[in-house]
């Protein structure tokens, strides 16, 4: 009977020792190099989310990027001609190293709507 109680005493120390999920975090930085926070989150806490607002008309841009741990994340991504935001999720372990992929990715589509747009009213005026 000890042999079974200490069996269950065990079991239950394990159970207890759940390692939670650790994200990048920071809030509203201009830059990834500000947000390599690693943060220990809470059990309910499942995914790393990183979120990326950027816009601007031609070479004047502006990013911001926000990190956290989050217990309900859903990927999203809008593109606008000036304006561009996403959401991405992750579950492992310092996961959300990168926000930069999607600030590169604007730009580009920045500068094709920027063209788009002076090829339109050049067009216009002939």
């Amino acid at each position: 009977m000890a042999a079974y109680t200490n069996l269950l005493l065990i079991a239950a120390l394990c159970v207890g020792t759940v390692h939670s999920l650790t994200c990048y975090t920071c809030t509203s930085q201009s830059s990834n190099t500000n947000c390599m926070t690693a943060t220990n989150c809470s059990a309910s806490e499942t995914s790393c989310m990183t979120s990326v607002v950027s816009g601007g008309i031609g070479s004047l841009t502006a990013a911001t990027i926000t990190k956290t741990c989050s217990s309900a994340c859903v990927a999203t991504g809008t593109n606008i001609v000036i304006f561009s935001s996403s959401v991405t999720c992750c579950s492992t372990n310092l996961c959300n190293t990168s926000g930069a992929s999607s600030i590169k990715s604007t730009s580009t589509i920045l500068a094709a709507a920027l063209g788009a747009i002076l090829v339109l009213l050049r067009s216009s005026f002939l």
